[in-house]
């Protein structure tokens, strides 16, 4: 009885379709794989964009009127501006000719985070009130005690000074170190803690900042700037214009054209 085996041709067949098979297999988990990666980083630079913005309009927020200032363009652009850490009412103040060393505030209560070193500033009307330290729209606190009564306290400045004029509300502000973010390249940084300057510093005299977000493509921004600041105006609070493009490795652009309103409380 004659044993049966393959023919050559019979094993060579074999062998194409098995690498058909094959290759068809391969490209189909490269394929899903690559979906897989790509996903995996849009998803994680849709995540640190939406982060950054998230931290950057929370703070700007917080920003004291006319404290805003921009410089830079292309790939270095800075946004600054200055946090307040308390707002209220004041009685009573220093205002020119007049000088004093203590302003009578309108209640007693919420001062309990204030430290003193803080900057008071009264109707600042553009950003060379808030950080020319030499300048009179602002002055040094030392401290704030209540007064006896317990329904006002005592502003007390460091030296004393004289107020240009009153502000409309009778406001005043607290405020605390200024704050920067910069689009350095492709990175977006974060820089605090550096102080009060007359000229808008650039990030290598800010110290060390905090990456905030990488992947940034300032080449393809139709306007060319990251930030656009429109001063506020009397049917209309001032405005920042952030526009960011995020690429990454990615073919495709996430673009975010975001604007934060910030109330004009004189």
């Amino acid at each position: 009885m004659a044993s049966r085996g393959f023919t050559l041709i019979e094993l060579i067949t074999s062998i194409v379709l098995l690498s058909i098979v094959a290759i068809s297999v391969t490209s189909f988990i490269g394929f899903a794989a690559r979906m897989y990666v790509d996903v995996s980083e849009r998803e994680q630079l849709l995540g640190q964009s939406r982060f950054a913005i998230e931290r950057l309009s929370r703070e700007l927020r917080s920003a004291a009127p006319n404290s805003v200032r921009i410089a830079g363009s292309g790939g270095l652009q800075c946004l600054e501006f200055t946090p307040f850490v308390l707002s209220g009412l004041y009685l009573q103040a220093p205002i020119g000719p007049d000088t004093a060393t203590e302003l009578e505030l309108a209640s007693s209560a919420g001062f309990a985070g204030v430290a003193g070193n803080e900057r008071l500033v009264i109707y600042p009307r553009n950003a060379a009130d808030i950080y020319d330290a030499a300048g009179p729209y602002n002055a040094v606190l030392s401290g704030i005690t209540p007064d006896a009564s317990g329904s006002v306290a005592l502003a007390n400045l460091a030296a004393s000074h004289s107020f240009p004029q009153h502000s409309p509300e009778r406001r005043f502000y607290l405020l605390a170190s200024p704050i920067s973010y910069c689009v350095q390249g492709s990175q977006l940084w974060r820089y605090s803690g550096y102080g009060f300057a007359a000229t808008q510093p650039e990030p290598a005299v800010m110290g060390a900042g905090v990456l905030m977000a990488e992947g940034i493509r300032t080449a393809v921004i139709p306007s060319g700037l990251t930030f656009r600041y429109d001063a506020p105006v009397l049917n209309r609070n001032a405005v920042v214009h952030i526009v960011l493009n995020f690429g990454g490795t990615l073919t495709e652009d996430l673009f975010f054209n975001h604007e934060v309103h910030l109330p004009n409380v004189p």
